[in-house]
């Protein structure tokens, strides 16, 4: 039984050009050596490719097939005087015109740019093919596959936040609606907004002004609560509040959410007299929004 023994084995990243022998070692006394010669071996050629996606091509791994319109054709250097009409005869001669539409600088002058939707892809084809550098009016144009055409989005509506206000009156001059807030608000977080409302003409400050609460159980808890506290130096009046609407060139103290009464469906009722501020000891109900809601006993 022949027995096979490694005598020399090399480990480098290149092949050695030195022979390799391996011995067969019988019982008896000779032995036979097998002379390999490396040089002899061809070994297959092994690349590793590596693709690193960019962050663009992991978030859409779907590129879309239609960068371009189809449809959509932009020429350029078109002539300046050229109008819509122009531009449609030109193309009609290759298929049907859908629209039309020049960037215009001037009234009576365009920028260069034309952009034609063509009836179908087959049409834009045959007016790219024909059209390009093609001379019109002394103009050699330049006619290529366009963006297509964005929709613009409507930006979202932001929902009208409901608030429940309070007239706050006999406040110092001194008073600023930062001040008034962080009185309202003691770091609770619940106070929405609040206002000190001035006059015209001269500006000067009137005394009140509002602060606003989320819900209607907010803003009747502040009620009570602050209700002849001392708020820099003068015990304040609070009251629910009601809004109405501020009428320009009027000298009076009005506000966004000056109390005023309003009559049904949003019809303005009559305002105090020009130069006189309202009563700020006049009780009035709580609004939501300029609505009236259900007076609270």
């Amino acid at each position: 039984m022949a027995l096979l023994r490694l005598v020399c084995l090399t480990s480098t990243n290149q092949l050695s050009t030195q022979s390799t022998s391996f011995s067969f070692l019988r019982k008896t006394p000779h032995s036979q050596s097998i002379h390999i010669d490396p040089s002899s071996f061809h070994f297959p050629r092994l690349s590793l490719i590596t693709t690193t996606l960019t962050h663009a091509q992991q978030a859409n791994p779907v590129v879309a097939e239609e960068e371009f319109s189809r449809t959509r054709l932009l020429a350029q250097n078109v002539p300046w005087t050229s109008t819509p009409e122009d531009i449609r005869s030109l193309f009609e001669k290759h298929g049907k015109v859908l629209q039309v539409e020049l960037s215009m600088y001037k009234k009576n002058r365009n920028r260069g740019l034309a952009f034609v939707e063509m009836g179908s892809p087959e049409e834009a084809l045959e007016a790219l093919n024909n059209l390009e550098s093609y001379e019109f009016e002394g103009r050699v144009i330049k006619v290529n596959y366009a963006r297509p055409k964005k929709e613009k989005t409507p930006p979202p509506v932001k929902p009208k936040v409901v608030t429940f206000n309070l007239f706050v009156a006999n406040l110092s001059y001194e008073a600023s609606a930062k001040d008034l807030k962080e009185f309202f608000d003691s770091g609770t977080g619940k106070v929405v907004s609040a206002e000190v409302v001035y006059r015209d003409n001269p500006r000067r400050p009137s005394g009140y002004g509002f602060v606003s609460y989320k819900s209607k159980k907010e803003a009747e808890a502040a009620l009570a609560e602050f209700q002849g506290k001392i708020f820099m130096g003068r015990p304040i009046r609070v009251d629910r509040g009601r809004r109405f609407v501020q009428q320009p060139g009027d000298g009076s103290a009005k506000s966004e959410d000056t109390p005023s009464d309003l009559s049904v469906n949003g019809a303005e009722a009559q305002q105090p007299a020009e130069g006189s501020a309202k009563s700020e000891d006049t009780p009035s109900e709580l609004s939501v929004n300029g609505e009236e809601a259900d007076k609270v006993d």
